[in-house]
């Protein structure tokens, strides 16, 4: 069985890129989620099933107005019903708290530099070394130092958390830690080799809360004792398991349809 990236049909906010990232036959973080989902029972985890097709929206275009801004125009498709028929679309409100977000992420001085720096939507193709699995990840946002001697992977998350604490046990809820690992390992084992001289790979996720007061919240993934290394044994336990089912659906194929 081959995992695909998406379940349902939707119109895409940067046609080329994400098009051409989902048709890579290759194994993602989210593809893992739905393994998991299938394995464990969609009632048993958060699951992105149930997300509302609005808030699904809203988070894409908050993504591309933020790391995407030359395609903004696309996002229109979703603010215009006429363009894009039975199509959920952002309601002004939403428009609205679209731009305060946004605006907050650019207004931190942090961020702010890390937009400018950072290649943003990289797209890294690696091979998981315990399993032999072509993977792929996109990341938000990665910064390399010149020298290439450290990187700084950044993930812009919105959250319903009203605090620090909140919005840490949120990372441990929704399987950040997996993701966290996942893209630190995708660029350790990156196919193209461009980071095997760098010593050190940081990760920190930054979340923007969706209500006023629209605080930021930052927690460094790499810091945090046994999160990456969990997140590690979480991720290599799925991609064995999804190997396991790609093995077990080869071998039920009938040898005479095989050689036909």
């Amino acid at each position: 069985m081959l995992l695909t990236s998406s379940g349902s049909i939707q119109p895409p906010l940067l046609p080329n890129v994400n098009d051409d990232y989902r048709s890579l036959t290759r194994v993602s973080n989210s593809d893992l989620t739905r393994l998991k989902e299938e394995h464990l029972g969609y009632w048993s985890v958060p699951s992105a099933r149930f997300i509302p097709e609005t808030t699904k929206v809203f988070g894409r275009a908050f993504h591309q107005h933020l790391l995407e801004p030359e395609t903004v125009g696309t996002v229109l498709n979703q603010l215009l019903p006429d363009l894009v028929p039975g199509y959920p679309i952002l309601a002004p409100k939403q428009a609205q708290q679209l731009d305060t977000l946004t605006q907050t992420i650019r207004q931190d001085a942090f961020c702010r530099r890390y937009l400018r720096l950072s290649e943003r939507e990289r797209i890294v193709l690696s091979t998981e070394p315990t399993t032999g699995i072509a993977c792929k990840a996109r990341l938000d946002m990665v910064y390399t130092s010149p020298k290439r001697r450290n990187a700084l992977i950044i993930d812009l998350k919105t959250t319903s958390a009203r605090t620090q604490a909140q919005f840490l046990e949120s990372c441990y809820t929704y399987d950040y830690d997996r993701q966290a690992a996942f893209y630190v390992d995708s660029l350790r084992h990156a196919d193209t080799n461009e980071w095997d001289s760098t010593r050190q790979v940081r990760f920190i996720f930054i979340g923007v809360m969706k209500q006023r007061p629209h605080r930021l919240f930052a927690v460094d993934a790499t810091s945090i004792p046994g999160f990456i290394e969990y997140g590690r044994k979480k991720y290599r336990f799925w991609l064995r398991k999804w190997r396991e089912e790609q093995e077990t659906n080869v071998s039920l194929v009938p040898a005479w349809s095989m050689s036909a």
